[in-house]
């Protein structure tokens, strides 16, 4: 085990089997000094044991040793404790020979036993030591697993946000192409009936049709900007509703009178829907592009607008007459600048369905499509009641 202090690398040692071991030289300093103090520690038990059966007290030192510096040093200290104990101890004293039979018996038991304790522990602290390092193997390998999932999860949000970019550089062409078309157009009318109101040829009533004209391309224009600014709200998720108790059949009688052409739209409400929680002025838009929405499609057929409570909501449904919309073109009918191909009606944005869908969203309700060719579609606006028939 290695710890650093002030940029200067010192091991710390430690007498686990996994630890890393001290240095040779202390372990043949703790090798002599083991062997000494068991020498010394078998003289005063003398006289309560035979001298033969003492050998044991140099197991703890060697098994220590074992388990601290390894197999080598332990084996050492157990050969060296077996010559002490042998010179020191058995008779005759002071000699490497040995007189009685019975303790040459003691002897070898004696050194077996330290030998077969060092071998054991030295294993034990070279198993321990192979466990450690497929410990760090492991560790360094969650480790590199770790800074894979780092790198995924920062490539994932990259991707998130090239994804995010290459959306908003389409929005920002497709407004373009639709900025570009839907502006000329009423400009042009404009300035042009503005210069034939100028000249003293047009009869009062060609000034009176250009003046209607130039007002109608104005609020064309006027529409075109307000859903802009909704659009824009709404995809920067500034378009907070103020909710409050709102009634549903109030808000679609001043949708019906926002549209041009709402003489078309019945609303076939019967009883009236019941209250919801919502923003009124956000609902009424919503409606209000749904309801130009069928009206254009509608081809002149009236539009009905009929509601229905089930269960624990309310479904308003908007049915046009019109041409219906494609099975391929159902998926995208709520994206921007979807101006869709049915029937050849054209001259929207493309961003009344989009904005309609935000609004009613964002005031915890659902829109979905119903449609098949030649038959018509339905838009279906669902809210939430809450407890006493609300939101």
């Amino acid at each position: 085990m290695v710890t650093y202090s002030g940029g200067v690398s010192r091991r710390r040692f430690s007498p686990r089997l996994s630890g890393e071991p001290p240095p040779g030289w202390l372990g043949l300093l703790a090798t002599l000094a083991a062997v000494a103090a068991g020498t010394l520690l078998v003289y005063p038990l003398k006289s309560v044991a035979p001298v033969v059966s003492l050998g044991v007290v140099y197991l703890p030192a060697i098994l220590l040793i074992s388990i601290v510096w390894g197999l080598r040093l332990g084996l050492a200290s157990s050969l060296l404790s077996a010559l002490a104990f042998n010179f020191f101890q058995i008779p005759p004293l002071h000699r490497f020979t040995i007189a009685s039979e019975g303790d040459w018996i003691a002897l070898a038991t004696f050194a077996i036993v330290a030998l077969i304790s060092s071998t054991v522990a030295g294993l034990a602290r070279a198993q321990a030591l192979e466990a450690e390092r497929r410990r760090e193997q492991a560790d360094r390998a969650l480790a590199e697993l770790a800074a894979l999932a780092r790198e995924r999860d920062r490539m994932r949000e990259e991707r998130v946000e090239a994804e995010a970019l290459r959306r908003s550089d389409e929005l920002k062409t497709a407004l373009l192409r639709s900025i570009s078309h839907d502006l000329r157009t009423p400009l042009t009318s404009i300035i042009a009936g503005g210069a034939a109101l100028g000249s003293a040829t047009p009869t009062p009533a060609e000034r009176a049709e250009l003046s209607a004209a130039i007002v109608a391309e104005g609020e064309r224009l006027s529409r075109l900007v307000e859903n802009l600014l909704d659009m824009s709200r709404l995809e920067a998720g500034k378009a907070e509703p103020h909710r409050e108790q709102t009634d549903l059949a109030e808000v679609l009688e001043g949708a019906r009178d926002a549209v041009a052409g709402g003489d078309l739209v019945d609303l076939a409400l019967g009883p009236g829907p019941p209250p919801v929680e919502a923003d009124a002025a956000q609902l009424e838009r919503a409606f209000a592009n749904l309801l130009e929405n069928a009206i254009r499609h509608g081809g002149g057929r009236p539009v009905k607008v009929t509601s229905r409570r089930t269960g624990d909501k309310i479904a308003l449904r908007v049915v046009d007459q019109g041409p219906g919309i494609p099975e391929s073109e159902r998926g995208r009918i709520f994206e921007p600048f979807q101006t869709g191909s049915a029937g050849g009606a054209r001259g929207g944005s493309g961003l009344g369905l989009a904005i309609a869908r935000g609004f009613v969203e964002a005031n915890g309700g659902q829109i979905a499509l119903e449609s098949l060719p030649g038959q018509g579609s339905s838009f279906v606006v669902s809210f939430p009641l809450g407890r006493g028939g609300s939101a």
